[in-house]
């Protein structure tokens, strides 16, 4: 499968779930949908199903539904309309969309843990030159048994216990069918998290290999697990928008778009089906928490309005949220350029494309 289908395929089904949230959000409430749409602009074909008309347009980078009375311009006040509902209910509606990419994130992740989750192995595929590792007699290919003790099997158990043991290490190897003990002394280093802050690490200068174990949980760990790694990538992506916001972490390195998503599918797929379908996990999160943020045009923006009009107790004049809902999109159509702007250089985008022309 070429990269271009694997990326419409990804980003179909992001979206395809997500505005399923809605449309059954919609019918559960008794709004009528008038049209499901994968795709924005011309439509390439359609088919009317009852009263909703569902169909693939032309640029494949979202997708919509349309609510009958959605905007008050076309409401007339019939209780199958949108603006005829109470804010519950419009609250929900908006709110499923959402909260279905996070439900698919969940049922992505759990899948994985338990069919087999790829984890690295505990065999040693490099020795940095002239790293405490090195000095210490360690060799690539050695297998890491148990460090001070403790058995590991995979090389995130190194990690977690080389940061329990910072000073100084025993590592017992398997050599050639032989258990060997060598001692350790890591130097402190400062680097910067993923969030930019700076810490203290210990150096000991070793890489995994690519050997790769499939680790099976049993289906409740499987679930909590599943359950756990949404949670930890919602409050992870939350807290980067924090500091990029406030200025301690770079825009430039936090946001990326349509592009550096395609590369980044491309990537994942080669990798094996599993990469692709964690990557989709965790993209759909990143969707799950970009449509929440109170910005007008975004399903966020519709339930900042939903909860100030119940927290006012009437609704908020049309005109205001018009102009709002167009400082969004404004907003919006800004970020994406900057990003796109950003992804081609990133990507030697015009570079590649001006070789291609010298070439031919």
């Amino acid at each position: 499968m070429s990269s271009a289908l694997v990326f419409i395929f990804v980003l179909g089904v992001l979206v395809v779930v997500h505005e399923f949230g809605h449309f059954i959000a919609a019918r559960a409430v008794g709004v009528r949908v008038e049209k499901f749409s994968i795709g924005f602009g011309p439509v390439i074909f359609g088919k009317q199903f009852g009263e909703t008309e569902f169909c693939v347009s032309l640029l494949p980078l979202g997708g919509f539904v349309k609510l009958s009375g959605e905007s008050p311009e076309e409401s007339e006040g019939h209780p199958w309309e949108f603006n005829s509902k109470n804010l519950w209910e419009k609250f929900l509606v908006v709110a499923a969309g959402p909260c279905m990419n996070a439900f698919l994130a969940f049922v992505i992740f759990s899948s994985i843990y338990l069919v087999g989750q790829p984890t690295l192995s505990n065999k040693i595929g490099k020795v940095l030159e002239g790293a405490p590792a090195q000095s210490a007699g360690l060799l690539e290919n050695d297998r890491v048994l148990s460090i001070n003790g403790r058995a590991v099997t995979y090389w995130e158990d190194i990690l977690k216990e080389l940061h329990k043991n910072p000073d100084k290490t025993v590592f017992t190897i398997e050599r050639a069918s032989k258990k060997l003990d060598r001692v350790v002394i890591p130097k402190k280093q400062v680097t910067k998290t993923i969030f930019g802050k700076q810490i203290e690490v210990s150096f000991v200068g070793i890489a995994p290999s690519n050997e790769m174990s499939y680790v099976k949980s049993g289906p409740f760990q499987a679930v909590r697990m599943g359950a756990a790694r949404v949670w930890q990538l919602t409050s992870m992506i939350l807290y980067s928008l924090g500091l990029m916001f406030t200025g301690a972490m770079p825009f430039k390195d936090s946001m990326t778009g349509p592009i550096g998503i395609f590369f980044m599918t491309k990537e994942a797929a080669q990798m094996g089906a599993l990469y692709l379908f964690y990557f989709m996990g965790s993209l759909s999160v990143s969707l799950f928490v970009l449509n929440i943020l109170p910005i007008p045009v975004l399903d966020g923006g519709h339930v900042l309005f939903i909860l100030i009009e119940r927290i006012k107790g009437s609704p908020i004049k049309n005109s205001i949220k018009e102009r709002l809902t167009q400082g969004g999109m404004a907003l919006l159509l800004l970020l994406m350029a900057f990003v796109i702007l950003q992804d081609i250089h990133r990507f030697a985008i015009v570079d590649n494309v001006m070789h291609l022309f010298k070439r031919g």
